[in-house]
């Protein structure tokens, strides 16, 4: 069962996203889920504490400290109701508009609302669809991430270097929890007593979320081309992946006008499936080190991938 789960949701690269890229893997998870009503982001419930031997995951997301600045109340979100065409990344490069100024100017606002934020948390609602599955599998929990620091060159003509982002993600419906300090992601449940050792270069969580830790460049990594989006007040933007990649064919990000802020996103896998997340009671700022500390508890199965 612990196997199943992982490669579905956590799988072997997601947990996409990070997930990123959340997926969120084997890492960061798909998992295909039942339609959200229309016109409506699916209202994640009160996230429950974590069980003792877990980081306790609170109940809601804690008040942003005073310093911290909260995001627009993003539009309400709905899920697709079937998980759009897969194009590849020759289709990309030759749609018309790609790598655009419009798609440019759209990767342009994500990397400086991000570059200006050292930490996020949130609600969100994840929703995965797989071929030949006429339902899908909807989780919720809540979010933290925190930025890597910028570490200065060792040596005269380098440049700085930037370490990978901090992450977490609770889902306290099924006891599954999220850590990683940005060298090591750990998948725990509670409930089989299992815990899954992955390193985040091997993340699809990482690659499906990376952009809301301020990390790569979405001009020098993707093929960007903007796309009509069907949620009030936002845009989106595609990326294909130009050097191809075993965890997406491609990621789509909602962003609020606005701010420039993804309020949601859309990864396809390379099996077509798609693992979509949606973003709710946004706030930003500063995130301790502790929270995304995590050492198995006695008696938990440590396993690899």
């Amino acid at each position: 069962m612990f196997t199943r789960l992982m490669r579905q949701t956590v799988s072997k690269k997601v947990a996409a996203l990070p997930v990123a890229l959340a997926a969120l893997l084997a890492a960061a998870g798909s998992h295909a889920q039942p339609k959200a009503p229309a016109g409506k982001a699916p209202t994640p419930p009160a996230a429950k504490a974590a069980p003792a031997d877990a980081k306790a995951a609170p109940t809601a997301p804690k008040p942003a400290p005073a310093d911290a600045k909260a995001a627009p109340t993003p539009p309400a979100v709905a899920a697709p109701a079937q998980a759009p065409k897969v194009a590849t990344p020759a289709a990309a490069a030759a749609a018309p508009g790609r790598n655009d100024e419009a798609a440019r100017a759209l990767a342009a606002r994500i990397a400086t609302f991000y570059g200006s934020v050292e930490g996020m948390q949130a609600n969100f609602t994840q929703v995965v669809r797989k071929k030949g599955l006429k339902k899908g599998i909807q989780r919720k929990g809540t979010v933290w991430l925190k930025k890597g620091n910028v570490l200065p060159p060792t040596k005269a003509g380098e440049a700085p270097t930037v370490e990978n982002g901090r992450m977490r993600w609770d889902y306290p419906d099924e006891e599954v929890f999220y850590y990683s300090d940005g060298d090591i992601l750990w998948t725990y449940e509670r409930r089989e007593r299992v815990a899954l050792r992955l390193p985040v270069k091997d993340s699809r969580l990482y690659q499906a979320t990376g952009y809301l830790l301020g990390q790569g460049d979405l001009a020098k990594d993707f093929d960007l081309l903007a796309v009509p989006s069907t949620l009030p007040g936002t845009q989106a933007l595609e990326l294909h992946p130009k050097d191809g990649t075993a965890v997406m064919q491609k990621l789509t990000l909602v962003l609020d006008v606005k701010t420039g802020a993804v309020v949601a996103s859309i990864l396809i896998d390379p099996l077509g499936d798609s693992t979509s997340l949606f973003f709710k009671d946004l706030t930003y700022g500063p995130q301790p080190n502790e929270r995304f500390a995590w050492k198995p508890p006695a008696g938990v199965s440590i396993r690899t991938p």
